[in-house]
């Protein structure tokens, strides 16, 4: 018999309070349980969690809705089984399912390393953050179209190499991975991914990445990437080939005063063969965000944290109709604040949106995020 969602969620809620609880036991022989010199076992936990208010979007259409929503409940592993071989194994609790994020085995090559199984494909920043590592903003860019990734939350099964040189300077990553099945994808052809970073200034080793340092680097960062796809978009009627591009560039820097000031923007082109994708728009789209760390800490409720106003921009040129039916251009502005107790690992944040399209939609939201 199915249980309700509301059961569901209450025991879901209840083996992760009971996970967090034991956690500090597990902390006296450390988060990461050391095997050997060359071999560990290391878990954690990220929840992220919202209430929002949309306005008209009640079901007799003009009364705001009210929306409380787990977003991501995840669980994250990292086995190292020899020294030059890693296990990355990740899940994530959405709705009544549990979905499988990642599942790959990490090869250290030497002079590049070698992964394979599900992962995030080579590709921008912001999707290399992933919803907990973006700065300042709640919600992923509504107008990242790198499409179907072929499996849940952006990943893909497939293999990728990775590169880098002078400490992570300079960063490069390559895969082919399975991309779309079926549809206009007739021939089971291979998605190709790609990546080359470069930091003028502090270097950011590693894959994934995250939109600042709260004030720990000076940062510069350009990152370049693209995808492509023969028969990745349309239909089996009628296929096309889907190629997209992306840069990204970082700024932070740190004032005299403490204050940690952040810049980061992007811009996308997209390319369907003129053809129409449930899961990809033809077109050019960018944004641009703002954010302020204030120095020094307040206290709220007797929690010490730092205030982080922050402003992003959205814009999205469609040349062809998206799944609603709408073309030309849509932007979304929002401004928000949040609230950093512990970097990444546990802050809130409230922010106001404004999405123009065929009619103009505020929303609020109230979100709180927290990892260990």
């Amino acid at each position: 018999m199915n249980l309700s969602v509301t059961k569901r969620f209450a025991y879901g809620g209840a083996a992760i309070f009971l996970f967090l609880v034991s956690l500090p036991v597990l902390a006296a022989a450390g988060a990461k349980i050391k095997i050997d010199d060359d071999k560990y076992f290391q878990i954690g936990v990220g929840v992220r969690g919202s209430v929002s208010v949309v306005e008209d979007a009640a079901t007799n259409g003009t009364d705001n809705s009210f929306n409380p929503a787990p977003e991501n409940i995840r669980l994250y592993t990292v086995s190292q089984v020899h020294k030059n071989v890693q296990v990355e194994y990740n899940t994530e609790l959405s709705g009544q399912s549990i979905n499988l994020l990642d599942v790959v085995v990490k090869l250290d090559l030497g002079v590049f390393d070698l992964w394979v199984g599900r992962q995030l494909p080579p590709s921008d920043r912001a999707n290399m953050d992933g919803p907990f590592y973006l700065n300042a903003a709640w919600s992923y860019p509504m107008i990242q179209s790198f499409g179907n990734q072929g499996q849940f939350a952006g990943r893909d099964d497939g293999m990728a190499f990775h590169g880098d040189a002078n400490g992570g300077k300079f960063k490069w990553a390559y895969g082919v991975f399975e991309g779309l099945k079926g549809g206009a994808d007739q021939e089971d052809n291979v998605r190709h991914a790609a990546s080359l970073t470069y930091a003028f200034d502090d270097a950011e080793p590693g894959f994934y990445s995250g939109s600042t340092y709260f004030g720990s680097k000076k940062i510069t960062t350009v990152n370049l990437a693209m995808h492509h796809e023969n028969d990745g978009v349309g239909t089996a009627a009628d296929q096309g080939d889907f190629t997209g591009y992306s840069a990204d560039v970082l700024i932070e820097r740190t004032l005299g005063n403490g204050a940690v000031v952040d810049l980061e923007g992007a811009y996308y082109d997209w390319d369907t063969d003129n053809k129409s994708d449930a899961t990809i728009t033809q077109g050019n789209s960018f944004f641009v965000l703002a954010s302020y760390l204030m120095p020094g800490k307040t206290s709220i409720a007797g929690i010490e944290g730092q205030l982080q106003p922050y402003t992003r921009y959205q814009g999205y040129n469609r040349d062809m109709k998206n799944t609603s039916g709408n073309t030309g251009y849509t932007d979304r502005i929002e401004a928000g604040v949040n609230y950093v107790i512990d970097a990444f690992n546990a802050k809130v944040t409230a922010l106001w949106q404004q999405t123009e399209d065929v009619v103009t939609v505020d929303k609020y939201v109230l979100g709180m995020q927290f990892q260990l």
